[in-house]
């Protein structure tokens, strides 16, 4: 399904973004551009997302900066609410944080880039679970199990499992408002959940490949 599996350790999230390979949000742009439904990324929201995967998954390179609209306080305060978890905090001991990959999709020949939050393996080595944190303004865990699909959590999965050969892939919501709950969900348990993410990824790196040729050629003449 995906070969050339190439780690790229010591990277930045910065250096990770400028690599040339689609990565998951660049599919979630191209589905929104198929539909016809461009979407502007909110600068503040990213901003917030980035410092909190730092703050929970590399402490010692977080601090605070002078962007606007970031609550501080709060952010810090969900990073110590899931560092304090027990399960949270063991998946952290043991696993790999913020590692960059790229791989190439067999069927289309396009290149793909993934950063998991977490690369975790057995201690035997036989296994690898995949760990992804999101935050979240869902009430509870009901409205928020609604929101995996909403947002291609699915889609996520498949393809960091696929891409890796992993056996587990867990979603890891931080409530963002009190009492700041922790929920835990496998993505690998879910009935259907993990053919319904590939069906998706197949279908938008099909378009990728056929959209990559004519998108060269532009950038060559300007």
């Amino acid at each position: 399904m995906f070969h050339a599996l190439t780690h790229h350790p010591d990277l930045t999230q910065a250096q990770h973004r400028a690599l040339p390979q689609v990565s998951n949000t660049d599919l979630s742009a191209l589905k929104n551009e198929l539909l016809g439904q461009p979407r502007q990324l909110n600068p503040v929201a990213l901003a917030y997302g980035s410092h909190f995967h730092t703050a929970v998954l590399e402490p010692s390179h977080y601090q605070r900066t002078d962007e606007r609209g970031i609550r501080w306080a709060d952010l810090e305060t969900l990073a110590r609410q899931v560092r304090r978890q027990r399960y949270c905090r063991d998946l952290l001991y043991r696993g790999q944080a913020e590692q960059s990959y790229t791989a190439t999709h067999t069927a289309t020949g396009v290149g793909v880039k993934l950063r998991p939050d977490l690369l975790v393996r057995s201690r035997a080595g036989r296994q690898l679970t995949l760990v992804d944190f999101k935050t979240t303004s869902s009430p509870n865990l009901a409205h928020f199990l609604t929101t995996i699909v909403k947002y291609d959590y699915d889609r996520q999965a498949a393809l960091y499992l696929d891409v890796f050969g992993a056996t587990r892939f867990l979603i890891i919501g931080v409530q963002k408002k009190a009492p700041h709950e922790v929920w835990l969900f496998d993505a690998t348990a879910a009935p259907g959940f993990i053919e319904q993410g590939r069906k998706k990824y197949s279908t938008l790196l099909r378009h990728a490949a056929r959209a990559l040729p004519s998108r060269a050629l532009v950038m060559a003449i300007f």
